[in-house]
This record gives structure tokens, C-alpha cells and sequence, in this order.
């Protein structure tokens, strides 16, 4: 089997067993390996995901922004070296915070996102970016700036208003000029959650079975973690990158150089520069990007269903075109016997993992934390019952449980290959 019927093989594996949907695109040395759409853009409508099926793509944003602003350096408009209180008054002039801390995340800037505020009330409510940037400059900050490096979106939000000062244009209206224009690239945008974007994935999570997302008020991530685009569009941006076809030699370094926690302009980087990727999440959506510079190698895996591990599946990815050894996914079809699921049920856990077990409606779910350590319900079907055990797949997500039928221990495998023992604490 080559590389690209192993990609598609993974990926049709995955898709079969509803544990993807969305969009990914592979190429290497400048051939497009694979770029498909699979599963349901809209589970409300059934509406399938194709290779230019529209994403929100979260922190995929950064990268654009952070080109935005070395546009502006290479134009003569600011220096990177600049401090942020020239360009927005009365902010914490006195911190010596400048735009290439806000770039790299050495800011000390208070990220709003991270409170639990945030989550259960600002998220829904519409905010200007003024108002944003005065909340911002209303925190002090958490640590001096450039000792340290502390993921920001507020401080690519700061970048945003930054970007409209020294233009005098909108954002949107920037980029669009001087990116999205240029580039070609016509699916990509800002997303204010008002206007109608055709073609856009609904975003969705999972609680006993697939659900609408938390709703989250567009007008707040902008520059930060607010557009909408497609692999095709962004496999473009990756190539303009790479080749220098928007920003100069010395801006594209500066993009692709580590600085405090690995990160560049936009981009965590990694092995010797080797390598720049980055997630992106936003309510109901989760991404991944990984350009390999050495290997002339770029993953785009785009998911309108929180729980779907995307960064998992880009390694896979990744790995399968480079020869390296991938744990592939396997079919496997539910057993019809009846489940011994009274022994089941109760709360297991390990040192560092939390699982509660519950029987209901003929079914058996588990309610589970995953990234960001949000917690998710969902069913587990038996697919191997055997003398003392009872081995479960889960929907959603591929995993497997291993339960010791007299309910004393869980032996869980997570979606990364890593196995836990829990151990079980009280039954239900």
C-alpha cells in the first residue's frame, strides 16, 4: 500500500466509524496527496463536508494577523521594536510592553479567554473592539514583560487595534486588500456571525450524541481567533509563506524564528526551525496546520466537531508521508450480546485521569474530560466480550475500555495511544 491509499485508508477508517468530520488536505514537495471532505458540515441539515467546505479556524487567525503587522514593518509604518502605548494610549507605558512581545506571547497581557467569566457569560455577549482593548487595559499585567512567554488572545487582539491605527483601514477591510486579494485566497474572511457565510460548517459537540456548540458572539476574537476559511485556501496561505510570496526574506525569518516557549510571529516553531504548526479552536471547531519546511510537507486538518483530536490526526498524517510507524485506526463492528452492566457503572480514576460510567436507555456512556479539560459524554458499544473482560470503542473519538467484568479496574487507551489504569472508587 503507497502512501497516499494509506492516508486515505486512515481517513476513510475514521470517517466510517463517525470519529471525523471535516476537511484535510496533505501535500508534499508540492504534490496535493489528499483533499477531501468527509462527515456532515451540518448535522441539523445533513449537509456533507467537501474540500471547500468553510471553517471557523480559531487561532489559525494569529498567523494572519502576525503577517498583517510584518507587512506594516516592511512597509516603514512601525518597527517591531515599538512600544505598544505609541500606538494605543495609556497602556501600561510604563511595562515596556512592545509589538514583538505581543507577537511572541511575552507580553504578560491578561487573556480574558482564560476566565471563567469569559465561558459562562462574555462569550455570548457582543463587544466592539474598543471595548475589548479598554478591558484588556483596564488588567494589569501577569508577568514583566519579556520574561516570560503566556499564550495571549488578548494580545492579538491589542495587535488588532494596532493594525487599524496605523492603516486607518478595518481589519477586515486590510487584509483583504493586502492578503486575501493578492493570494487569491476567496473563502477566507472575517467572521462577525451576522453576515451569511455560504458555505460555512456548523459547529457542533457532543453530549450523549452530537449537539449544537455553546453559542460564542463573533464581534469579540477578530484578529485573535475570528476567521473563517478552507484547507484549499489555507494550503495556499502556507505556500505563499513559505515561498516569500507576501513578506520578504528577513520578515519571513522573524515569522519562523522560535523565541520565549517556541513560539514565532503566529506560529509555534520547533526542531531547529525544521517545523511551524498551530491549533485552532473555537466553539464547536477544532484545527490543526503543520508545515515541515525540511520536508516540504503541509497537513491541514479542519473539524466542526469539538471533541475530534485534529492535532492527533495530522501527526498520523504526517508520520504515514514520512515513513515513520502510525498505530492505524481499525473497523470493528459491535458484538449483539447482552452487556454485563450492572458491574460496570461507578466512577473510576488514576492519578491524573477521571472517568464516570452510566447506564441509560439501553446504552452505556461515559462522561470523560478532554482538552482544556472540558467534559464530554458519550456512548461506548462492546465490541470483545471474553472471560473476564469487556472491551468498549467509543463514538466520537477513537478509544478503547477495557473493563474487568467484576468492576474492580478500567484499562483505558486514549486516541494518543497512551494507556491508564483507573481504578474503580464507588459504583452508581
Amino acid at each position: 500500500m503507497d502512501k497516499k491509499q494509506q492516508i486515505n485508508e486512515y481517513m476513510n477508517i475514521l470517517a466510517e466509524g463517525n470519529y471525523f468530520n471535516g476537511s484535510v488536505l496533505a501535500a508534499n514537495k508540492g504534490e496535493v496527496i489528499l483533499n477531501k471532505g468527509y462527515g456532515l458540515s451540518s448535522y441539523q441539515y445533513a449537509i456533507e463536508n467537501a474540500s471547500d467546505t468553510r471553517f471557523r479556524i480559531g487561532s489559525l487567525t494569529k498567523s494572519f494577523t502576525a503577517a498583517a503587522v510584518l507587512l506594516l514593518h516592511q512597509q516603514g509604518r512601525l518597527n517591531l521594536s515599538d512600544k505598544i502605548n505609541d500606538y494605543i494610549n495609556n497602556f501600561h507605558s510604563e511595562n515596556g510592553v512592545t509589538i514583538h512581545h505581543l507577537l511572541c506571547h511575552s507580553s504578560g497581557v491578561a487573556d480574558f479567554t482564560f476566565s471563567s467569566e469569559y465561558w459562562e457569560k462574555y462569550m455570548r455577549l457582543p463587544s466592539s473592539l474598543e471595548q475589548s482593548v479598554n478591558w484588556i487595559k483596564s488588567r494589569p499585567l501577569q508577568f514583566k514583560s519579556g520574561t516570560n512567554m503566556q499564550y495571549s488572545n488578548a494580545g492579538y487582539l491589542l495587535l488588532t487595534a494596532l493594525i487599524e491605527n496605523v492603516s486607518g483601514l478595518p481589519y477586515e477591510q486590510f487584509l483583504l486588500e493586502n492578503i486575501f486579494k493578492p493570494l487569491q485566497l476567496k473563502n477566507t474572511g472575517i467572521d462577525h456571525g451576522r453576515k451569511i457565510v455560504k458555505d460555512l460548517a456548523s459547529g457542533h459537540s457532543v453530549w450523549e450524541e452530537v449537539i449544537n456548540a455553546e453559542f460564542v458572539d463573533m464581534s469579540i476574537p477578530q484578529g485573535a481567533y475570528g476567521m473563517y476559511s478552507t484547507a484549499e485556501d489555507l494550503y495556499k496561505w502556507t505556500e505563499a509563506l513559505r515561498n516569500g510570496v507576501l513578506l520578504n526574506k528577513n520578515m519571513t525569518l522573524k515569522m519562523f524564528t522560535a523565541s520565549h516557549g517556541g513560539y514565532g510571529y503566529g506560529w509555534f516553531i520547533s526542531g531547529n526551525s525544521e517545523t511551524a504548526r498551530h491549533s485552532g479552536d473555537i466553539n464547536g471547531f477544532t484545527n490543526e496546520l503543520l508545515m515541515n519546511f525540511k520536508e516540504d510537507l503541509t497537513i491541514i486538518v479542519l473539524s466542526n466537531v469539538n471533541i475530534t483530536p485534529a492535532d492527533k490526526i495530522c501527526e498520523d498524517i504526517s508520520k504515514i508521508i514520512l515513513n515513520k510507524e502510525v498505530r492505524m485506526p481499525e473497523r470493528f463492528s459491535p458484538v449483539r450480546e447482552p452487556i454485563p452492566w450492572r458491574n460496570l457503572i461507578g466512577e473510576y480514576k488514576s492519578n491524573e485521569l477521571y472517568s464516570s460510567v452510566h447506564w441509560e436507555n439501553n446504552k452505556l456512556f461515559v462522561t470523560m474530560p478532554k482538552k482544556y479539560g472540558a467534559l464530554y459524554k458519550y456512548e461506548i458499544k462492546p465490541f470483545t466480550l471474553t472471560d473476564g473482560k469487556a472491551i468498549f470503542k467509543s463514538e466520537f473519538v477513537y478509544e478503547v475500555f477495557t473493563f474487568d467484568l467484576k468492576g474492580h479496574f478500567l484499562e483505558f487507551v486514549d486516541v494518543y495511544g497512551k494507556t491508564h489504569i483507573l481504578k474503580k472508587q464507588t459504583a452508581q
